[in-house]
């Protein structure tokens, strides 16, 4: 049973039998009014028949009163009951009737009449058909002696009639008030639980991740700080939700950075590896196993750092410029790709030429190493051209191959990441590695930039800055 259904019927169940309640002793009350009103009647007309009858008696009396009383009791009862209207008994000491102006079965011996002869005027109402009888009794005295008493009976059926239509009125009005009644308490049972299953509707809505519902605020107080606890509560699962998705996606991209910093040794380890079988000088092949212990100790030392970054930095890598040999870095890479490059039979032309940039080297061998491979995994190229461009300010190395070039999605997603987005990855060669290059060249002070037409080719271009900038533009202090 619900809630609503609950409150209406408890409502009912109290509203119902004091309606019934008030109703009974209204009846009860009006009844007793308007027998009340002809006992009253009756008892006026009582004195007028105790001076008639005991002035008869002691006008005609001849012997004794009783005597007297039950000669004349015909003649008395005749007279007051045309002179009344109503029925008259006349009854002697004994109880006996002496008189009666009816005929009709009754008892004629009653509480009433044996009030009357102990000297109180007494009155009782007798169920009778079609209506009522009151039966009013009154003594008649003679010389402070009770001989007999005068009894008045009146069907009371004019009161019975009214008290009928009364009790009708009284039930119809009952039925209304109870119509009513129903309606304000329904109208209340849902008032009430109306926010009730508000609250139990946003409590679902809040289990099921949406946590800006709202409810609106009920008339009762009692209600309405419930409702403002509910929304305090939803504010603060949906900030603590927040907390944990801005945590889940830090972790995320801290997973993602952390794969791509560890490719660039991994790559270089995987290079090494893979020329030393084909080497047969054994110079060579020790200088193969040096770069392999340097990379291997260069990873080590980075999974350190990026540990250490994590716990005191939202960036898990740093960037430290300095002026360094940009034909030197690109040699390194592309000797650690050449086996793949052999494997794929893709044609490497370097033309990179000893020119000193502002560059991290580690984070620039990323970047170069990052760009090469992709132009062997993904790019189905069969020429890769690295060109120089040299200014006053600015030092440019273009990648251009001939494979099947950038989606225009990923070209305009790489336009505009900026330099502190946080970046998503779930899988390779959705771009990921681009945008870590750029966000890697933007902190060196350099940019980067992309050209690239589906089915034609792509060019990456990287500005480094000259020595000659850092007069102008001084090198920036990076933290960790």
């Amino acid at each position: 049973m619900t809630l609503q259904k609950r409150i209406y019927l408890a409502l009912l169940a109290l509203f119902i039998p004091v309606m019934l309640f008030l109703y009974i002793v209204l009846d009860i009350s009006l009844q007793n009014n308007i027998y009340q009103s002809a006992v009253h009647s009756l008892q006026k007309l009582s004195i007028e028949a105790q001076i008639y009858t005991i002035n008869y008696v002691e006008r005609e009396q001849q012997g004794e009163p009783k005597e007297t009383l039950q000669k004349g009791a015909t003649l008395i009862a005749s007279y007051l009951s045309k002179r009344m209207g109503v029925r008259v008994q006349i009854m002697n000491a004994q109880q006996h009737v002496l008189s009666d102006t009816e005929r009709g079965s009754l008892s004629y011996v009653n509480q009433d009449t044996e009030q009357a002869l102990h000297g109180t005027k007494s009155y009782m109402i007798q169920k009778a058909s079609p209506s009522p009888l009151l039966l009013f009794s009154s003594p008649i005295y003679v010389d402070n002696q009770v001989i007999g008493l005068i009894r008045f009976l009146q069907p009371l059926e004019e009161e019975a009639q009214l008290l009928n239509r009364m009790n009708a009125t009284f039930a119809i009005t009952f039925l209304l008030i109870l119509a009513v009644a129903v309606l304000i308490a329904n109208r209340f049972a849902k008032s009430l639980s109306k926010p009730i299953e508000q609250l139990r509707d946003m409590a679902k809505k809040l289990a099921s991740g949406n946590y800006s519902t709202r409810i609106e605020l009920s008339a009762y107080e009692e209600i309405s700080q419930l409702a403002h606890s509910f929304h305090a509560m939803a504010d603060a699962i949906e900030l603590h939700v927040q907390q944990l998705s801005r945590e889940k996606d830090k972790q995320r991209d801290f997973l993602d950075r952390v794969t791509h910093e560890l490719k660039t040794p991994l790559t270089a380890i995987m290079g090494y590896s893979n020329l030393i079988p084909r080497l047969k000088d054994s110079k060579d092949v020790e200088t193969s196993l040096r770069h392999i212990s340097v990379e291997s100790e260069r990873m080590l030392t980075l999974v350190e750092e990026l540990l250490s970054q994590s716990k005191y930095s939202d960036s898990p890598f740093s960037v430290s410029p300095t002026i360094c040999d940009i034909a030197t870095i690109a040699n390194e890479a592309v000797y650690i790709v050449q086996p793949r490059l052999d494997k794929y039979q893709i044609k490497l032309t370097n033309q990179l030429i000893s020119t000193m940039v502002v560059a991290d080297p580690d984070k620039t061998k990323q970047i170069l190493l990052n760009l090469l491979d992709n132009a062997i995994k993904y790019s189905d190229a069969s020429e890769l051209i690295i060109q120089q461009r040299t200014s006053e300010q600015t030092v440019s190395i273009t990648f251009q191959d001939d494979g099947i070039g950038l989606s225009h999605s990923l070209i305009e997603r790489f336009r505009i990441a900026s330099a502190d987005d946080s970046l998503r990855c779930s899988s390779e060669g959705n771009g990921f590695g681009l945008l870590i290059c750029k966000q890697l060249m933007t902190r060196q002070g350099g940019s980067m930039s992309i050209h690239s037409e589906e089915g034609i080719g792509t060019i990456v271009t990287l500005d480094f800055r000259s020595p000659a900038a850092l007069d102008s533009h001084p090198l920036p202090i990076f933290t960790k």
